[in-house]
């Protein structure tokens, strides 16, 4: 029997059970997807998040902060602001009305959805930091900093077409990475980043009844195998 889908909904809002009340306005992060709400929710009450349209979003004031239409932005959670950092961030939209630095708040299209759908590598993943797993559950770029010498390790993929980019954003000390991938452009299964910059993409292919990464490109990285 053929399987078929059904349709629920455009998409432009999404059903969301808060396990707390969530205020109208409130801006929900749920992995890599950034909602709105337009209305309370109850805590244990289904409600629903807007995740497209035009909002106006709190934003720094403090460090040259302006942002100019056209620029892509963040959603900082930690701070509850719009920004134009990406690294530790989760991709917001579009500025469609310039905000100058002493402006508290930007005018966003918001596109979190689509961008993710367009450019899969655009979605930050944290650095889970020396001696630690690299996380394996989504498409996106990894920006590594290290204070020494470090390590990090890669699982396979999950799915077929997943991408990372990792790259060395800050040079404390080279970053050795194991992949547990027999080898990943046919001999080597290690990855070191030198200097800042230094930049690896991988794509994850299919073999027999898994998943294995594969070397995009690289651009300073060596290459090894352990």
């Amino acid at each position: 029997m053929a399987n078929y889908a059904k349709y629920v909904q455009d998409g432009e809002d999404i059903d969301y059970t808060p396990t707390a009340d969530v205020a109208a306005g409130a801006v929900v992060v749920q992995g890599d997807l950034v909602g709105v709400a337009k209305r309370p929710i109850a805590a244990n009450a289904l409600g629903a998040l807007s995740t497209e349209g035009v909002f106006d979003f709190p934003k720094a004031t403090t460090g040259g902060s302006g942002l100019s239409v056209g620029t892509t932005v963040y959603w900082d959670a930690t701070n509850s602001v719009a920004t134009a950092t990406s690294t530790g961030n989760k991709q917001l939209g579009k500025v469609v009305k310039t905000a100058a630095d002493a402006d508290t708040t930007v005018r966003v299209r918001m596109d979190s959805m689509a961008a993710a759908a367009s450019n899969p590598v655009a979605v930050n993943i944290a650095d889970p930091g020396n001696a630690q797993a690299i996380p394996v559950t989504a498409s996106g770029h990894v920006d590594i900093v290290t204070a020494a010498a470090e390590t990090r390790t890669l699982a396979v993929p999950t799915f077929a077409g997943q991408e990372l980019l990792i790259s060395m954003k800050t040079d404390g000390g080279d970053c050795v990475i194991t992949v547990a991938d027999p080898h990943i452009d046919g001999t080597n299964n290690t990855i070191t980043l030198n200097d800042a910059g230094d930049t690896v993409r991988l794509v994850a292919g299919v073999s027999g009844a898994g998943f294995v990464w594969r070397l995009s490109f690289n651009v300073g990285a060596a290459l090894s195998h352990v």
